[in-house]
């Protein structure tokens, strides 16, 4: 019981503490991109110091609408809980691969909820075009979280990480692994398919009328929800170097984490914004290329 709470405790401050710092990173990589210095790599820890002091005006006395970025927030810390980061998750047992999965969708649906209750056409927009992209990215994420535990014969993250440590890669899983980093672009609200938020369109889409704590809410929880999506593949790959020391797997899951948000960012600086019907379109293929990977899984390739 102490352990699991004291890794509860990890995970959470993990998130909540680095997620900031991965953020303002990602920012000094895409600046360097585009032949910028950039803000300083602690910016994103100022920026939610200052939004937390300023006043959290509301324009609408609907409850969803105060209560939707802690929503947002709770559900990215909760799914927190259900990845292994270095070790065991603390909520970890059969099947919380797939209830992370639902977490997150909950994270995103409250979202959704913030953008139709904020009665703003621009956040209106972004609740429609997060409700599509929903739609079409979960089957595939899910498609290849069951492609990895056909492969594992588990359907619980820490069992899939150490079956596929020692197994090996397999074909399946090469076409999961690619099919689970496109979903993870999305679900990262990372160009080209931050159409939902959509700054240049729409204003910033559902969080156009928040303000103060509450977008710091948004934002912290937009950065948890990075790190949790990256530490979710992370385990997918692979608990490597396979039968690792603890203190070696826990100071090389940040390293991980660090590596998939990099290559995330790196999409996103070489790719323009889509249409939502293109997102959709594109998210269709990957779905056909995710289970034909599940296919391949359950024939035992």
């Amino acid at each position: 019981m102490t352990v699991s709470l004291l890794t509860a405790l990890y995970n959470l401050a993990f998130v909540l503490l680095l997620s900031p710092l991965y953020a303002g990173i990602n920012r000094k990589i895409r600046a360097r991109v585009h032949s910028r210095q950039g803000p300083p790599v602690l910016q994103p820890y100022r920026d939610i110091l200052k939004l937390l002091g300023k006043e959290d005006c509301q324009v609408s006395d609907d409850p969803v609408h105060r209560l939707a970025p802690y929503l947002v927030l709770t559900g990215a810390l909760a799914a927190a809980l259900l990845v292994p980061m270095g070790f065991r998750a603390p909520l970890g047992f059969a099947g919380d691969g797939l209830v992370l999965i639902y977490l997150l969708t909950f994270s995103a649906i409250g979202t959704v909820l913030a953008g139709l209750s904020s009665r703003n056409p621009f956040a209106g927009a972004g609740a429609s075009r997060e409700i599509m992209l929903l739609l079409a990215v979960e089957p595939v994420l899910a498609a290849a979280f069951f492609t990895f535990g056909t492969r594992a014969g588990s359907l619980g993250l820490a069992e899939i990480a150490r079956g596929i440590a020692q197994a090996g890669f397999a074909p399946s899983l090469v076409v999961a692994a690619l099919a689970a980093f496109l979903a993870i672009q999305a679900e990262s609200a990372k160009l080209p398919f931050d159409v939902a938020e959509a700054e240049t369109e729409i204003i910033g889409g559902p969080y156009v009328e928040y303000s103060g704590p509450s977008l710091a809410a948004f934002e912290w929880a937009l950065m948890v929800r990075r790190v949790v999506l990256a530490s979710f593949l992370v385990a997918l790959l692979g608990a490597w170097p396979a039968e690792a020391p603890l203190w070696l797997a826990v100071l090389l899951h940040p390293v991980k984490v660090l590596v998939v948000l990099v290559l995330t960012e790196l999409v996103a600086v070489l790719s323009p914004r889509v249409r939502i019907r293109q997102a959709i379109r594109f998210y269709e293929g990957a779905g056909v290329l995710a289970v034909a990977g599940l296919l391949v899984a359950i024939f035992g390739f």
